[in-house]
């Protein structure tokens, strides 16, 4: 297999007996962190974010998550935004006639997930001659929507993790130890300066650059984050 024959793959599923079903109920929106089956197969530890519209709809949302068939125990919770409603789960889910269960069996280099309105939005990037294979059994779990595929290079997605110099990466991690991207600023540009035994354009210089790189790079996860939040039909 050649790493350059790589393909991005996204689409919807309509997944039955699966509990993504009942956020068709509530004004929810769920991403998955991580989702890792045990040794046995016998279950998947998820570990999914949540964004609710306000703390009653997670309430009401958690509940039923806790009914579900599929899912066999909450594992531990985390309110992680109050103000925005975010929180953070941590769980077992059943194994079989699961999303993760099938997708695990192929070579994945990247996958995100949003899960709302009842349905299960995936990104993925595979292998091109797995691509069929994936689809095939996907389709014994439910109706799939919008199945759209392109081509990618997995350099493009990955950006390299070497990309901040040394000098960049010790400018911006002490700026940001020390509060300079703090509302107000713990410390101004020029006391950050003399904290480093730099000059101010330097330092400048320094931090500008990591700031370009360190967007770009965030840039890229955006795009990926918007082509599951949007409709991603027209967008791929």
């Amino acid at each position: 297999m050649s790493f350059v024959d790589l393909s991005l793959v996204t689409f919807e599923i309509d997944h039955e007996g699966c509990w993504s079903k009942i956020t068709s109920d509530y004004p929810v929106i769920v991403r998955t962190i991580f989702a890792k089956s045990s040794k046995g197969k016998d279950y998947i530890l998820g570990f999914d974010e949540i964004k609710a519209r306000d703390s009653q709809s997670f309430k009401n949302f958690l509940r039923a998550f806790r009914k579900e068939k599929s899912v066999y125990e909450v594992i531990q919770l985390w309110e992680l935004d109050k103000r925005r409603n975010i929180y953070r789960i941590l769980f077992k889910e059943r194994y079989n006639n699961m999303i993760m269960g099938i997708v695990e069996k192929y070579m994945i280099f990247y996958i995100r997930d949003l899960i709302k309105d009842g349905h299960e939005k995936l990104l993925i990037v595979l292998p091109s001659d797995e691509v069929e294979f994936l689809k095939s059994e996907l389709e014994s779990l439910g109706k799939i929507y919008c199945f759209k595929v392109r081509n990618i290079d997995i350099n493009v997605l990955l950006p390299e993790f070497f990309v901040l110099s040394e000098q960049e990466r010790k400018s911006i991690t002490t700026a940001i130890k020390l509060g300079y991207y703090e509302y107000p600023r713990k410390i101004n540009l020029e006391e950050l300066a003399k904290t480093m035994k730099l000059s101010k354009p330097t330092l400048e210089e320094y931090i500008r650059k990591a700031e370009k790189k360190i967007m770009a790079r965030l840039f890229n996860e955006l795009y990926y984050q918007d082509l599951l939040l949007n409709n991603e039909c027209s967008l791929v």
